[in-house]
């Protein structure tokens, strides 16, 4: 009834068992002595009266299990909302990188139109990942004609358009 002596004993003879029970639900210490000590506050500010001890332990084990499952539930929504909020980021990440992709590759198309059209050719195969040696014999040209068109595709990007040959220049 209110007695604090009382209460401290009770606190004492009940809390490392409480917290032994909770960390049985795979909490870590912190959390385990956490919920054992919202009970202990609650049952503190209700002034529950229990008419026996079996009625009191029934009261705390049931208090703890269901904050234990409570705060687990809890930590389950906030995982979920974190991985779905970094799924949501990872998405609009991928959309903006696809929207940057497809622009820069649209840059560069128009770019390889006003190449002539033997380096474009090269230029093409180039961007296949075809070597200088490569482009020449399937083309019956020169490696130094192939790299000099290479040069000229190099020039004309740097002319016309600085930011795509930044992007692209590490390709040449």
């Amino acid at each position: 009834k209110g007695d604090r002596k009382a209460f401290r004993l009770l606190y004492e003879n009940f809390f490392i068992a409480l917290c032994i029970f909770a960390r049985g639900f795979h909490l870590e210490r912190e959390e385990a002595e956490d919920i054992v000590q919202e009970v202990f506050c609650k049952l503190y500010d209700e002034r529950h009266l229990f008419t026996n001890v079996s009625s009191l332990k029934s009261y705390l084990y049931s208090s703890i299990k269901n904050g234990c499952l409570n705060y687990i539930r809890g930590e389950k929504r906030r995982k979920d909302r974190e991985s779905h909020y970094y799924d949501d980021v990872d998405e609009e990440r991928t959309f903006f990188n696809d929207i940057v992709e497809s622009e820069v590759y649209r840059e560069l198309k128009m770019l390889m139109d006003e190449f002539p059209p033997q380096c474009r050719n090269i230029f093409e195969r180039v961007l296949q990942g075809a070597t200088s040696e490569e482009i020449a014999e399937a083309l019956q040209l020169s490696v130094e004609t192939v790299k000099t068109q290479r040069k000229k595709a190099k020039q004309i990007l740097r002319e016309r358009y600085n930011l795509l040959y930044n992007i692209f220049g590490i390709l040449f």
